[in-house]
């Protein structure tokens, strides 16, 4: 049996929180850990930042596809993509927000990433549209995770400080592999 393994981007397989953080002046270092160590759990700490997370979320500098394209891929996602590609074939599923540069942004970063040839990937909001049996889905957040799930898909979330997973964090990306090996059977 072939799986299907749809791979978020922003939180899975790069930075966006940091670079969002770092966008509004803040040393992401320092607030991420604050965040962990104040906040585990909690989707986004308005208190933490001293704004709401539409404030946070609409920064002018989002709007620019450089950020996007520019975003900092985490230290384990090679090896992460890599052993993910030997249990299934690996799309990229990644939902744009609606500031103008985030599509562009974020399908120039993939083509960095794997040349221009490279088309695995998928830009949609309804990332459960694609949700099916051999279907598996990691992403971040749980919402993500739950709808998937809901229309008969696999769902891993990704541990990050901002999800219910945040205790698996020292070894996030072993952790979904280990999961999607229990799903596939450990193997192609």
């Amino acid at each position: 049996m072939t799986y299907e393994i749809y791979l978020d981007m922003d939180g899975v397989c790069v930075d966006f929180m940091g670079a969002t953080i770092d966008a509004h002046g803040f040393d992401s270092g320092t607030m991420l850990n604050k965040w962990q160590q104040e906040h585990p759990g909690s989707l986004f700490p308005e208190s933490l930042f001293g704004m709401s997370a539409e404030t946070f979320f609409t920064h002018e500098r989002l709007g620019e596809a450089e950020f996007w394209r520019d975003l900092a891929a985490y230290p384990w996602f090679e090896s992460m993509f890599d052993a993910l590609s030997r249990q299934g074939h690996v799309v990229f599923l990644t939902a744009p927000t609606d500031q103008p540069g985030c599509v562009a942004g974020k399908h120039q970063w993939l083509k960095d990433t794997f040349g221009s040839g490279f088309t695995d990937f998928i830009f949609t909001r309804h990332k459960d549209r694609l949700a099916h049996g051999n279907a598996i889905l990691v992403d971040d957040l749980y919402r993500n995770i739950e709808s998937f799930s809901h229309r008969d898909g696999h769902g891993v979330l990704f541990p990050q400080t901002w999800n219910d997973h945040h205790a698996h964090l020292e070894d996030a990306s072993g952790f979904v592999v280990q999961q999607i090996e229990h799903i596939t059977g450990g193997h192609r």
